[in-house]
């Protein structure tokens, strides 16, 4: 849970989303999983934007970035488990094949580890066994051979895990320069058809916000709810008291419909 402390500064940040809303002609942008090397941008931007960085898990981020460069980070948001939605996890039954985007958000990981080696790929004579190029390159791509089965057997148990989870949707941001292009909208979209695909139900993705940014997200498929999960009934109550002392707007729970 987030400190009171934590909740004002977000708080206070939450109209920061207002600029989301006013869509004009979106940029050129590419819509990806969320890399291990992404962390240290989100997390020093969240902190400089009075935003909570802490338990940053990169692989539960879609990031925007630059179409011709994967680095250059227009904006992120994520999807994080806030506990069960039922008794017994073990009611779910996933259907056949939606583990398959779990290979595929692995497989452009490690896809991208290789293009970003150092080590390059051999050509000519280098790519005999015995040279030292070939060694080099053998060894590097052993590496990322363990790596990918290390993270297929974390995803595995994973979800397992996570069977019957309620969401919420959270570190919804857009760099100033990039904002009021629709950017947002398509993080947003791209979450929830993830998370559509995983075989998980939309209406188990919750959120907070202030209600200035009430119909953003409705134009994004949420409602207003009067019932929140039991998982967030602290950070409602005390969140409540904060933005209308910060902000003098009221905070809201949404549900996904």
């Amino acid at each position: 849970l987030r400190s009171p402390a934590t909740l004002l500064l977000l708080l206070s940040n939450v109209k920061s989303f207002e600029a989301l809303s006013v869509s004009s002609a979106s940029p050129d942008v590419r819509i990806r999983q969320g890399f291990k090397s992404d962390e240290f941008q989100i997390a020093t931007t969240m902190a400089r934007e009075l935003m909570n960085p802490l338990g940053m898990d990169s692989k539960r981020f879609l990031v925007a970035v630059n179409p011709k460069n994967s680095k250059d980070l227009y904006g992120w948001a994520q999807l994080r488990p806030i506990g069960p939605a039922v008794i017994n996890p073990n009611t779910y039954d996933a259907s056949p094949g939606s583990g398959d985007i779990e290979k595929d958000v692995i497989n452009e990981e490690i896809w991208e580890e290789f293009e970003n080696d150092d080590v390059d790929v051999p050509v000519g004579l280098a790519s005999l066994p015995w040279t030292k190029e070939y060694r080099e390159f053998a060894k590097s791509a052993a590496k990322r051979r363990e790596k990918r089965d290390a993270l297929l057997a974390q995803a595995e148990r994973e979800e397992t895990e996570e069977k019957n989870q309620l969401w919420e949707l959270a570190s919804v941001y857009v760099l100033p320069p990039y904002r009021g292009k629709g950017i947002g909208s398509k993080l947003v979209k791209q979450i929830m058809t993830r998370h559509s695909m995983r075989n998980r139900d939309p209406s188990d993705v919750y959120m907070l916000t202030l209600a200035s940014t009430r119909e953003w997200y409705e134009s994004l498929g949420f409602r207003v709810t009067e019932q929140p999960p039991d998982a967030m009934r602290f950070e409602i109550a005390a969140g409540t008291i904060l933005a209308n002392i910060a902000t003098g707007d009221k905070l809201i729970c949404m549900q996904h419909r």
